[in-house]
């Protein structure tokens, strides 16, 4: 039987080793992509990860179960630090700052192809629903932003915002595949073009 104040070191205690293990997981997503970068899909087994970035396999296989899950967590852990810049920015400064992040860390371009491939063949419903989740999510945040400048008058008004918010969303992943394949592909001024034909239509002299 615990004695008094037992129970609140008990959970003390608790807290501590969660805080690390949370910690420890994003050490390991910060370096899977270094791992993904130099081995490619086929070369990174869980097994390969953990010996390059110095932890066990059943470390590895505790914090995240298979290979699939770490992918995921890894672009997981991406979008949320891309998305959390996304509140009151312009639509111009979103599109340039996308283009950017995916020259920047074109291991985690490469990852996304790869794993959207996966998700689209029969069996990987972990990774399907993922995605699934992960576009509508990226067309609400860019559905935000548009109304935003929507309402500022820098965007038009004659334009589905849903509609428009896709094939945003669409353009940015094409660009940064166009790229990995040829670095000459400029993504950001395309980027751009798009930014500039959504503005409202020049008024007519009265």
């Amino acid at each position: 039987m615990a004695g008094p104040g037992a129970g609140p070191a008990r959970r003390g205690t608790r807290r501590g080793p969660y805080a690390k293990s949370v910690e420890r997981r994003r050490q390991i997503v910060d370096q899977v992509l270094s791992v993904y970068d130099e081995l490619g899909l086929e070369g990174t087994s869980l097994r390969a990860i953990a010996e390059s970035i110095g932890v066990t396999h059943p470390v590895l296989v505790h914090h995240f179960g298979t290979r699939e899950q770490l992918f995921l967590e890894v672009l997981r852990e991406h979008d949320l630090r891309f998305g959390a810049q996304v509140q009151d920015e312009a639509l111009a400064d979103l599109l340039r700052r996308s283009a950017r992040y995916s020259a920047r860390v074109p291991g985690l371009t490469a990852l996304l192809g790869n794993m959207i491939a996966r998700a689209l063949e029969s069996g990987n419903e972990r990774s399907h629903a993922y995605f699934v989740e992960r576009y509508a999510r990226l067309r609400r945040q860019v559905g935000a932003v548009l109304e935003s400048a929507r309402a500022a008058g820098t965007v038009r008004a004659d334009i589905p915002v849903d509609a428009t918010a896709a094939l945003l969303v669409a353009a940015a992943d094409g660009l940064s595949t166009q790229w990995l394949l040829d670095r000459e592909v400029d993504m950001e001024a395309s980027l751009l073009v798009l930014d500039r034909l959504l503005e409202p239509p020049a008024q007519m002299p009265g």
